[in-house]
C-alpha cells in the first residue's frame, strides 16, 4: 500500500480530460412529478422534489431517461441493469446503491451523500460527480469513459479489473484505491489526496503528479525489486 497525497491538479497536454456533452439546460419544461407518478415509474421527462422513500427499485431494462431529481431520500436504491441517461440527481441521501450491470450515460451528481455504492459490471459514459461524498464505491469490472469527481470524498473505489478511460479527480479525497489489474488510459490523479493505493501496477496508464511519484518511490522500488539502501 502506498499513500499518495498532493494539494492540486496541473493538467498537462499529454493528458486528455473528460469529454462531456450533456447540457442541463435542455432540462427545461419537465413535468412536475408527484408521489404517485414516482410510484407509478414516470421517470421520462419529470422533475421530481423532495421525495422520501426506503427503497426505490428499478427493474432490469428499466429507463430513467432526460429527469431531474432534488431532495432524494431513498433507503436503498436499486437499478441492476437499468439506464440512466441525460439526468440530474442532485441533493440525495441514499445510504445503499445497488445497481451492478446498469447503465449511465449523460447523468451528473451533485451536493449528495451516497453510502456503499455498487456499480460493477456497469457502464458510465459522461459522468460527472460534484461535491459528493461516496462510501465504498464498486466499479469493478466496469466500463468508464468520461468520468470526473469533483470537490469528492471516497472512503474506498474498487477499480477491480475495470476499464477507465479520461477519468479524472479534481480536489478529491480517497481513502483506498484498489487499481489491481485495472486498464486505464487518461487517468488524472494529479487533483486526488490518496492514503493508500492497492495493487500499484494497476495504476499503469495514469497521470500523477512529481510530489506523488515521491511519496511513491518506495513503493515503485519493491514493485521492481530494487533495493534501496544508503
Amino acid at each position: 500500500m502506498v499513500a499518495i497525497r498532493t494539494k492540486a491538479a496541473r493538467r498537462g497536454s499529454g493528458t486528455q480530460a473528460p469529454q462531456f456533452d450533456f447540457d442541463e439546460t435542455a432540462l427545461t419544461d419537465l413535468a412536475a412529478g408527484d408521489s404517485e407518478s414516482f410510484d407509478s415509474a414516470l421517470f421520462e421527462g419529470v422533475a421530481y422534489s423532495d421525495v422520501i422513500r426506503d427503497t426505490w427499485e428499478l427493474k432490469v431494462g428499466d429507463t430513467v431517461e432526460a429527469c431531474r431529481f432534488q431532495g432524494l431520500g431513498i433507503g436503498t436504491w436499486t437499478l441492476r441493469g437499468a439506464h440512466l441517461a441525460e439526468s440530474v440527481i442532485a441533493g440525495a441521501d441514499i445510504p445503499a446503491v445497488s445497481g451492478a450491470r446498469s447503465g449511465w450515460r449523460d447523468v451528473e451528481l451533485r451536493d449528495s451523500r451516497f453510502g456503499s455504492f455498487e456499480a460493477y459490471d456497469a457502464s458510465w459514459r459522461g459522468i460527472r460527480f460534484t461535491r459528493c461524498k461516496l462510501g465504498y464505491v464498486n466499479v469493478r469490472a466496469a466500463q468508464l469513459l468520461d468520468v470526473a469527481f469533483i470537490d469528492c470524498t471516497i472512503d474506498e473505489i474498487d477499480l477491480l479489473d475495470a476499464a477507465a478511460r479520461r477519468v479524472t479527480f479534481e480536489s478529491t479525497r480517497i481513502g483506498t484505491v484498489n487499481a489491481s489489474g485495472a486498464r486505464l488510459t487518461d487517468v488524472d490523479l494529479r487533483g486526488a489526496d490518496i492514503a493508500q493505493v492497492v495493487g500499484l501496477e494497476g495504476l499503469r496508464g495514469a497521470t500523477i503528479s512529481s510530489e506523488q511519484l515521491q511519496l511513491m518511490a518506495p513503493a515503485l522500488a519493491a514493485l521492481a525489486g530494487i533495493r534501496v539502501d544508503d
